[in-house]
């Protein structure tokens, strides 16, 4: 099975967890108060993790900003926004190293540095709670993001790919949008805050110019009741 096959698979797999539990709730309790939430996030990215060999060294990791808004409609479900801050991964390539990048042949010839710098990425999507108007809460997390990757080479040689030589600046740029699935933990610190541990993956179900966005991240994030 293909990596975009599989994060097909996933993201109909727990859709399906979501609204299982969601369909076993009560909803009797009162709706919560729309919140602000505010956080870091440790990204991990999976742009170079197909290239290998001697000399490559890989930094897949990376810290960014997060801001979202989350409006409830019912005691077990909202709607959410937000963005979360560029972040980046890179890969340092040794002198006449080759093989190949997002379906596409490359070459070295000096070494290089190439990176992916994902710009602000925004999403929107739901979330469903599974324990209401308790100190500790269980959520999931899914919905839309969209982003933009700019895939940029620096160094004393030459990169050429798919067939084009580059030598600095960008040699790819691509963006989308895929579902994002997260899963939560949330401590209420008082009755209008609370800390919440998160993880997510961004699924991608579809390669843009070759490039699927693949990474995920665990953020600790703080939020306020309005």
């Amino acid at each position: 099975m293909s990596l975009i096959n599989l994060n097909k698979f996933k993201v109909k797999l727990l859709l399906l967890i979501f609204m299982v539990s969601v369909s076993s709730l009560a909803f009797t309790h009162e709706i919560p108060k729309p919140s602000i939430n505010s956080g870091l996030v440790v990204v991990y990215d999976k742009a170079f993790d197909s290239l290998s060999g001697s000399g490559v060294t890989i930094d897949n990791s990376d810290i960014a900003a997060n801001f979202s808004l989350t409006y409830p409609v019912s005691p077990s479900i909202a709607f959410e926004t937000g963005v979360i801050s560029g972040f980046e991964a890179s890969v340092d390539l040794p002198s006449s190293n080759s093989g190949t990048l997002h379906g596409k042949s490359y070459s070295t010839d000096g070494a290089l540095t190439l990176k992916a710098q994902t710009n602000t990425n925004y999403l929107a999507g739901m979330k469903f709670t599974t324990s209401v108007n308790k100190p500790l809460n269980i959520y999931a997390r899914t919905g839309l993001i969209f982003w933009d990757v700019d895939f940029k080479v620096s160094g004393s040689g030459t990169l050429t790919y798919n067939g084009s030589t580059y030598n600095s600046n960008s040699f790819l740029k691509v963006d989308g949008s895929d579902p994002y699935l997260g899963l939560g933990l949330s401590y209420k610190t008082n009755d209008r805050s609370s800390l919440s541990f998160d993880y997510h993956t961004l699924a991608s179900t579809n390669a843009i110019q070759g490039a699927a966005f693949d990474i995920s991240s665990y953020s600790i994030s703080w939020l306020l009741n309005f």
